[in-house]
Parts: C-alpha cells; structure tokens; sequence
C-alpha cells in the first residue's frame, strides 16, 4: 500500500470512529433506521394489500362477463368489464403515481374511459404533503442526515485548529476529501444496509406474474445504483460545503438551504413551469374535442351521413340493392365500422395528452441539473414500475383488450346475425372465447432504456459535485 493510501486510510478511520462514538450520529442514524423500516413494512403491507384486492376484483368481474346469461352480442359489449391495474412488485420501495392516477377503468362499447378510484382524492392534507414510503426517506431525509453528518468536516478542523496541524505535517486537502468522503459513505451504508438486505429479501417473495424474479432484481440493482449516485452526490456537495465556508454555522445555514430547495420548492416550481410551457387541457376540454370529433363518425345514428353512405358502399360492394339481401350483418358491420372509426378518435387524442406529458416530465427533469431529486424521483419511479409509462402501458393494454372485445362481438353478429332479425342472442361460448386480461410491467430493459436521460442528469450532477468539492479542498492552506 503506498503512502496516499495509507494517509487516506488513517483520515477514514479516524472519521468513522469519530462518527461512531458520537452519539448524535447513533439517534440519528436510530431514528433513521425505524423510518425506514417502518416504511419498508407498511410499503410492503400495503402493497399486498391492494393486490389481492385488485386480484380479488379481476376474478370477480371477469366471472361476472362469463355468467352474464344470453342476449345480443352488442349488449354483451356494453355489459363490459372493470379492469384493475396489477400492483408493481417494487411499490412498496416507490409507489409512484399510482395513488394519484387511479387503478380501475370501465371497458365498455364505444368509449375509452379514464381511470377512476384515486386514494388521493380521499387523502387528508397530512398525507398529501408526504406518505411514508422508502422512496421518501431515501430521496428527503437521508440526504438531511448526510447534511448533519459532514456540514462541519472540514469547518470543524478548521474552528478546532486541527486542520492547519494535518496540512502542516504533508496530509493532502485531497487525501482529506478522499478519506473523509469514504468514512461518510461507510456511516451512511451502515443505516441503509439493513434496510436493503430486508429489502431483496422481501422481493424474493414477491409475485411473480408481473415480472419474473430476475428481471426484478435488475431493476432493483439499478434503483441502488440510482440512489447511490444521488447520496454520493449530497455527500460531496456537502464537503465542499463544508470546505469552501469559514464556519459551520455558514456551512450548516447553506446545505440546510439547498437540502429545502432541492427537496420541496424545486419540485413544486418546476411542475408549475412544466404546465406553464406545456399546458394539458381541462378534463372538460378534453372530453369536448372527442364528443366535436365523434360527430363525424354516426354512432346509432342511421341518418347520420355517414352511415348512409357507408350503407351505399356496402351495397355496392355486395353487388345488392337491400339489406335484407346481404349475406352478412349490416348491423354487426355498422358497429365495427363505427368502433374503429372511435379507435382513431381515441388514439389521437389520448396519444396527443400522453405526449403532453411526457414532454413535462422532460422538461421537470431539467432542473435535476441543479436540484438532483427532479431526476430521481422520476428514475426512481420508472424503475420500480409506477411512473406514467407504466400506468400508459397498462391504459393501452385495458384499450386493446376493450378493442378486442368490441371485435369479436361485431365479428359474431356479422357472421352470425340475420338482417331484419331482433331476436338473435349469444351465450357463454362466446363470452368464454374472451380471455381474461393478463398484464405483464415491461422487461427491465425497457424500464432502464426509457431512464438514460434521467440517469445521466444524476451522473452529471454527481460528478459536478465531486469537481466542485476537489476544487474547494485545493485551496485549503496552513495558514
């Protein structure tokens, strides 16, 4: 081992044992430990929780399809389904927008509906400040716990006098930094061991038919990854702090400042600026321009002019003068005509609203630049599954098996169904050729690929930090 080496080693030791026998860092680190734990038990309690209520539900509704008795197919389409979003076995680390977004959206003929039955509707204002969740103790109050551990690491030698002696005897301002920065990581590891190995353990348990065990210990890898960019970030920022200001009060005063900022204003500011340059439209809005675009399409309208001549195209496609002579369902091609005509409508514009948001979210993830958690928080998000991607992913899902019903509700009439006959009615055969909807969070790499940006944003900050603490430490003097 050669003499920086030893020199840094010295410096880390006797950092952690002083960190170590000041009982300070022991309640903090005491406190900081039972949050987390109690957020990785509710998390997790609350996790299985819902999914055996949404597993629970899906069962229910998807009976309830099967035993709907004989009637028309097109009534069958409007009896619809209730699909429930499957729970993210990673929420109980990050739950994401799922309390604000909804779970549960009504499948039925002719309209996408949004999602319904939002617990944070019905949270008090408590709540809404800040659930308890891992997600919230990793991204708010450890980096405050780093801000109380390292403020005073270089200001302190400097109040006690100690840090003239260590340049003094040939101890490099970069070996301090090195080895100071290395005795705090090791404290801060020592809270959030344990907290991640509960963590893995518990994801060994987790239900598989979201995503398979292997892809979920990726994700979990790069949310440590994540994490550990983002605190190794704060614990450098802090130590250049701590470097480049006369006192700890000043030290203490301005990290405590960025600590606030980076953690409740940033976020708050830059979501206001994200509506501001990419303003959404009103749910009413919204609803106004498919009902002005559905206008085109004839519905049930038989005098609609669109129908008309699609009924004349028919007609002249089938070589016949009369419905009653078509070898097919008008009906039954009425209907998926006008469906698909729907399907268009509705991906235009709920393709228009996705891109609205997905466009804040880059333009929030900016500020990460200066303020690291605008770039966490969504990195943390995509990884354990409950970002808007996933929630769209789902949505497009619900959509397409709600496409799929319509399709083979209008195929079994237009085969099947006589022109002029009201009396004709299916059964559960047909009910039972419609599976149940099955849905799998994407792979890993899809979730990690979709992250670069934010990823990358944390690395920048990261390394800024690490630069700016090097430069504050070079020009530390003995005198």
């Amino acid at each position: 081992m050669n003499a920086s080496a030893t020199v840094i080693g010295t410096v880390a030791r006797k950092e952690l044992l002083g960190l170590l026998r000041d009982a300070r860092f022991w309640w903090t680190g005491g406190i900081m430990l039972v949050l987390m734990l109690i957020a990785l038990f509710l998390g997790r309690q609350h996790m299985q929780r819902v999914d055996s209520e949404h597993a629970a539900a899906r069962a229910v509704a998807y009976q309830q399809w099967l035993d709907q008795g004989d009637k028309n197919p097109h009534q069958a389409a409007h009896f619809g389904q209730y699909a429930f979003k499957p729970v993210s076995p990673l929420a109980f680390v990050d739950p994401g927008i799922d309390q604000f977004v909804g779970s549960t959206v009504w499948m039925e003929a002719h309209k996408q509906n949004e999602f319904n039955f939002r617990p944070a509707r019905d949270a008090t204002s408590l709540q809404r400040f800040g659930e308890l969740t891992m997600a919230f103790v990793l991204q708010i109050l450890v980096p405050l716990v780093i801000v109380l551990l390292a403020f005073s690491a270089f200001t302190g030698e400097r109040e006690r006098g100690t840090l003239r002696q260590l340049l003094s005897i040939g101890v490099k301002p970069s070996q301090l930094l090195v080895g100071k920065g290395l005795a705090i990581i090791a404290a801060v590891g020592t809270l959030l061991l344990p907290a991640a190995l509960l963590g893995f353990i518990a994801l060994g348990f987790a239900d598989n038919q979201q995503a398979g065990i292997s892809d979920l210990f990726v994700r979990s890898v790069w949310l440590v990854v994540g994490y550990a960019i983002y605190l190794i970030g704060f614990i450098a920022l802090a130590l250049a702090v701590s470097a480049a200001l006369p006192s700890s009060r000043k030290a203490l005063i301005v990290l405590l400042a960025f600590w606030v900022v980076n953690g409740f204003i940033a976020p708050r500011v830059m979501t206001d600026l994200a509506r501001l340059f990419c303003p959404t439209p009103s749910k009413v809005e919204f609803q106004n321009g498919i009902n002005e675009a559905r206008k085109a399409t004839f519905g049930h309208d038989e005098t609609h002019p669109a129908f008309v001549a699609f009924r004349d195209e028919v007609l002249k496609q089938y070589n016949v003068t009369r419905i009653e002579d078509l070898p097919v369902s008008f009906r039954g091609l009425t209907l998926r005509k006008d469906d698909e005509s729907g399907y268009r409508i509705y991906d235009e514009h709920y393709g228009a609203l996705w891109n609205i948001y997905a466009r804040q979210e880059r333009l929030r993830a900016m500020a990460g630049f200066a303020f690291p958690l605008a770039a966490l928080r969504p990195f943390s998000m995509g990884l354990a599954g409950t970002d808007s991607f996933h929630q769209n992913q789902f949505a497009t899902a619900a959509e397409l098996y709600r496409r799929q019903i319509q399709t083979a509700m209008s195929e079994d009439l237009i085969l099947h169904h006589k022109n002029g006959d009201d009396r004709y009615v299916s059964n559960r055969q047909l009910w039972e050729k419609i599976p149940a909807l099955e849905h799998k969070i994407p792979d890993a790499g899809t979730a990690i690929a979709r992250q670069g940006l934010n990823l990358g944003i944390l690395l920048v900050w990261m390394l800024a930090t690490v630069a700016f603490a090097v430069t504050s430490t070079r020009r530390l003097r003995p005198l």
